[in-house]
């Protein structure tokens, strides 16, 4: 098995893909006040989400565009997944390769 499908096989099996709706509502939320209407508060997350949805999933993707390589992986198989574990199992899976080549 190749080095890199290996790797990605392993992320894939070990780890939770990152919810990147949920970061990007998070976002949202800590970024942008409240809006409060006739007496009731409405999270911006949910504003936009509701009210447009084609600007949220473009939102999504920009926001985590500007994640890759940061605070996330690339995409493997449609997910993303945190980069600080994702390279603890690429680090793993190079030693594992080397030891093999070695014997």
């Amino acid at each position: 098995m190749k080095y890199k499908v290996k790797a990605e096989q392993r992320i894939k099996d070990e780890l939770e893909p990152i919810d990147l709706e949920q970061l990007y509502r998070d976002m949202l939320d800590e970024c942008e006040p409240e809006v409060k209407v006739a007496g009731l508060s409405f999270c911006a997350s949910r504003i936009v989400e509701e009210l447009d949805p084609v600007a949220f999933r473009c939102g999504v993707c920009d926001y985590a565009d500007g994640l890759v390589n940061e605070s996330i992986t690339d995409e493997i198989d449609g997910s993303h997944y945190d980069l600080r574990e994702a390279q603890n199992i690429i680090d793993e899976v190079d030693c594992e390769m080397e030891e093999t080549e070695k014997a």
